[in-house]
């Protein structure tokens, strides 16, 4: 699984963006701009600017170029498909609350976005036709539990498992894409 350990919180920054998240998640396959503004059905004028904000954090590259009449074309990709904050972003002077913070919006607004999608969809289904299965649409699952370290360190060890799983069973272009983001933290103001 290719992984990119952002060391700059003004990354995380620059990803809590619906647009600019929306881009990402494309991304896994190299496009162009203009394929990516027919997917999101949107001007290729609207993405350039967020386009050139993913190349310079780093979490896309052009992996590609070609001549498109008088004009170049580029082809972009994602640097990686799993983003996680890296051990030295500490060392960007930020205090503590504010590197959690938008490490933890640029991830779960990306998770909230294709929650809220997919959750209306069927919301709707089941307003027009007064059907429709969650569980094709996903998981949205939040459970308070008691672990000891013991019983946390078994739970990491079996979310690893989850997540090769997981990255091992891609079915290409012949899928529908998911998101797993999976949070596991004390309760805040719980006592340790």
């Amino acid at each position: 699984m290719d992984v990119l350990e952002i060391q700059d919180p003004r990354v995380f920054e620059m990803l809590d963006n619906p647009v600019r998240l929306r881009i990402l998640r494309h991304l896994d396959q190299p496009r162009t701009v203009k394929q990516l503004a027919e997917w999101m059905e949107v001007p290729p004028t609207r993405l350039y600017y967020h386009i050139n904000m993913l190349r310079q954090a780093g979490v896309i590259v052009v992996v590609d170029t070609r001549k498109v009449g008088a004009m170049i074309e580029r082809v972009y990709r994602a640097t990686a498909r799993t983003l996680r904050p890296g051990k030295d972003i500490v060392s960007s002077g930020h205090p503590p609350s504010v590197l959690a913070t938008v490490a933890v919006n640029a991830i779960l607004n990306g998770a909230r976005l294709d929650a809220e999608v997919a959750l209306t969809g069927h919301f709707d289904d089941l307003a027009t036709t007064g059907t429709s299965d969650i569980d094709r649409v996903g998981s949205l699952v939040r459970t308070i539990v008691s672990l000891t370290e013991e019983g946390r360190q078994k739970v990491d060890v079996k979310v690893r498992e989850l997540l090769d799983l997981v990255d091992n069973l891609e079915a290409g272009d012949q899928g529908v894409e998911y998101g797993l983001t999976l949070v596991l933290f004390p309760l805040a103001g719980s006592v340790p």
